[in-house]
């Protein structure tokens, strides 16, 4: 039997010769760096776990030692499958271990190991973090000191190597500082001061140790306050500038990674609000003009600074992204240094003309279903993609932040005749695409002007909509959050919305386990009910049942309480005959039950009171037995009553609106029902808000005055209140007293908006 050349070297580690073993290790070391065809072929021989052995062994010399990290971290650098199954044979923590050694070679061999594990997002960070009787987190800190006391006895023509091991020592904190108990682990420390002291202009010699200290900076402030500010206090040396200055030089280093490791560090302290007002003027000026050029640079970044290869033109415009997403002022600079227009030189650039985008038609509920899975591209969730996807996704994630907020950035969008691509871009086999492409659609569909006219041109209803059974949830969150605006009663898609099995698929993700998608679909429920005629609220409440609303309202998460409270202010909005339905439909003590819970619960958050106060409006719309329904309830009442006080105008705008239309003088028994909320202090109450801060409580105290036979003899006109999930509404006056409201839906700034997230016009 014929032995190939690796099959002896795998049998020479089981030698008890150590030199031989080590001439094995060598062997396999030379055959494996660069090549993972021989990476997969040593691994599936078993070689792992009997290195792991001999790095493990303190017997073991270190030329050994030394051999078996370099390799340990080339099957690191194969992909994450090698990655885990180092992990598996327990590879990481003596490997960890190394960096506590005297030894350089061995420090700097393990170190590399180590940057090479932790670039894969796989990486189990705790092991570093969390070692009970290792400190490793100050070993690594330990080594950001580059001179020639670093380690024991380095030789002096290696001046350099130290240096070489702070870089990859800041890049490996880069990577465990992720998670928020990361950060300030790593901070307190003691890494901060040091990731600074590099910055500073006596290492300008050593680009590669700067980048890794701004990367390891910017993780570390990444929405996080407390480190952000840590960083700002922060001086290189006694004799320095504070960190700010020194970042803001290294933005305008002539090193396109540089330039872009600095404007992130920057970026992140920025969204934390923790950047100086003094600097602030220096963001738009230098921090934001240099992401835009970099748009197009495609020099490459080190794998030390994310998973696998990249360029600095995938990762600049997410760094645009994160830095004009919640400022219009921002965004305004960045429409005027013709930010829109690069990016669509740079998406048309990558992806060509997108083809033509035909709406097919779809009847049945199974009809959908079965084309919005047809539709959905398959592709394994989580599955990588090449550099012009990547390129193409954050370019499409910087258009939707730039236009999230202002109409003549939207306005740019659609002249730049980026929407067609968009819309096809719903289709990519990618899945990070498709969620970039309903990001933008989400941030345009914010313009009533749009949901009129350029996106039904463009065709957004039908593909958006089968995104909703797209395999992956994470789609599935971000274009049913984009649907929320889309079934606007001013929106002509909300047509197309509804003859596609719109009702019948948002109630379907009502039902989901996943807390996003329950809260994105009942809030585009509750958008699809805004000025809907009976026909609409009779067709939602037949495929969601009371009995599902009523679940939503007793959900877990608040955020989906408040959602299904303001889905019932809707349904009881309209006609006195949507009231009595509501009240057939939960019963009339269920409606009160679930009223009188949600205001007197003590710890109720004020967005659900809110809603609960203008389901009473709406109710209190009705006829005289609705009313009487509330005023019997002596608990809701009471309540009204101590929310008459409350901090928040909102509240108090409310809970008038509640005594208004309780005590209107055209209906029947309004004179009993004055009487009754005089006796319980009510007129005493308004008379002392006749001088409240806020102009509309003043103006409304005035009417419920009026009613009482008090105060103003001018009646304001009745409204109709339709729910609004941040109380504001956009009010029209009708001939009943009630409001109807809609905010624009649009997930969470932190992240993909989370469980109970906020939506924000």
């Amino acid at each position: 039997m014929v032995v190939t050349k690796h099959e002896a070297a795998v049998a020479a580690l089981r030698s008890s010769d150590q030199q031989e073993r080590t001439r094995a290790v060598r062997f396999i070391k030379n055959g494996v760096i660069g090549n993972r065809t021989k990476k997969e072929l040593y691994m599936k021989m078993g070689v792992t776990e009997r290195l792991v052995q001999f790095l493990s062994d303190p017997t073991s010399d270190l030329d050994l030692r030394v051999q078996v990290s370099v390799v340990l971290g080339s099957f690191a650098y194969g992909n994450d499958q090698n990655i885990q199954m180092l992990v598996e044979a327990g590879a990481i923590t003596p490997l960890l271990t190394t960096l506590s050694s005297k030894e350089l070679k061995l420090v700097e061999a393990g170190a590399r190991a180590l940057k090479a594990v932790y670039q894969s997002a796989h990486a189990p960070r705790g092991d570093v973090i969390k070692a009970s009787r290792n400190n490793y987190v100050q070993d690594l800190i330990s080594l950001l000191t580059p001179n020639d006391s670093t380690l024991e006895k380095p030789a002096s023509s290696q001046r350099t190597v130290p240096v070489r091991i702070s870089e990859v020592a800041a890049g490996i904190l880069a990577k465990v500082s992720l998670a928020h108990e990361e950060q300030m682990h790593v901070a307190r420390a003691g890494a901060i001061p040091l990731l600074v002291a590099l910055l500073d202009v006596r290492w300008s010699a050593y680009p590669k140790l700067q980048e890794a200290a701004l990367d390891a900076l910017a993780n570390l402030s990444r929405e996080n306050p407390t480190t952000a500010q840590m960083i700002v206090s922060c001086k290189a040396s006694h004799n320095s500038d504070k960190s700010v200055p020194l970042i803001l030089r290294l933005v305008r280093d002539r090193r396109p990674v540089m330039r872009l490791l600095a404007a992130t560090c920057l970026t992140n302290i920025y969204r934390t609000g923790s950047l100086p007002l003094e600097y602030q003027q220096d963001t738009i000026l230098t921090v934001l003009p240099t992401l835009i050029k970099l748009f197009t640079e495609t020099a490459p970044i080190s794998s030390l600074y994310g998973s696998g290869w990249a360029t600095v033109q995938e990762k600049a415009p997410k760094v645009f992204a994160d830095l004009v997403e919640p400022s219009e002022d921002l965004q305004k600079a960045a429409l005027e240094a013709d930010a829109i227009s690069r990016l669509a030189v740079v998406i048309i650039g990558e992806g060509g003309e997108p083809p033509e985008v035909v709406e097919p038609k779809v009847k049945s509920r199974k009809d959908a279903k079965k084309s919005a899975t047809k539709a959905a591209p398959s592709t394994t969730p989580g599955a990588t993609c090449g550099h012009a996807e990547r390129v193409k996704e954050s370019a499409f994630r910087a258009v939707a932040a730039v236009c999230s907020l202002r109409e003549e950035c939207r306005k740019q969008v659609i002249d730049a005749k980026l929407l067609p691509h968009i819309v096809s871009a719903m289709s990519h086999p990618s899945r990070r695409i498709r969620i970039a492409a309903c990001e933008c659609t989400r941030s345009l569909s914010r313009s009533v002007k749009n949901l009129r006219t350029s996106l039904v041109d463009a065709g957004v209803g039908i593909p958006l909509f089968q995104l909703l059974s797209d395999e992956s949830v994470e789609v599935q969150t971000t274009a049913s959050a984009t649907l929320c605006n889309i079934v606007l009663d001013f929106s002509p898609m909300k047509k197309t919305v509804l003859e596609n099995g719109g009702v019948e698929r948002l109630v379907d993700l009502a039902k989901s386990m996943d807390d996003r998608l329950r809260l994105n679909a009942v809030w585009a429920l509750k958008n699809l009910l805004f000025q809907a005629d009976s026909e609409i609220k009779e067709r939602v409440m037949k495929e969601l049942g009371w009995d599902g609303l009523l679940s939503l309202i007793n959900d877990n998460e608040t955020g989906i309480q408040e959602q299904a409270l303001n889905l019932l202010r809707n349904l009881a909005c309209g006609k006195e005959s949507d009231i009595e339905q509501v009240f057939k439909g939960l019963g009339e003590d269920k409606v009160m039950d679930i009223l009188e819970t949600m205001l007197t619960r003590t710890t109720q958050s004020d967005d659900i009171i809110l809603q609960a106060l203008y389901v009473i409006v709406n109710v209190s719309t009705g006829n005289d037995r609705h009313k009487a329904a509330i005023m019997n309830r002596e608990k809701i009442i009471e309540a009204i009553l101590g929310f008459m006080s409350h901090t928040k105008s909102l509240i108090r705008v409310a809970t008038i609106w509640c005594v208004i239309n309780l005590t209107w003088t055209d209906d029947p028994g309004a004179q009993e029902r004055v009487v009754r909320l005089r006796e319980l202090g009510f007129e005493t109450r308004l008379a002392s808000m006749m001088d409240d801060s806020n102009m509309d409580v003043k103006d409304r105290v005035k009417t419920a005055l009026a009613n009482f036979g008090a105060g103003s003899d001018t009646l304001s006109a009745p409204m109709e209140i339709m729910g609004t999930a941040e109380g504001s509404s956009i009010g029209t006056r009708r001939s009943r007293r009630e409001r109807e409201g809609v905010v624009f839906g649009s997930l969470g700034a932190a992240g993909g908006g989370g469980s109970g997230g906020r939506y924000q016009g």
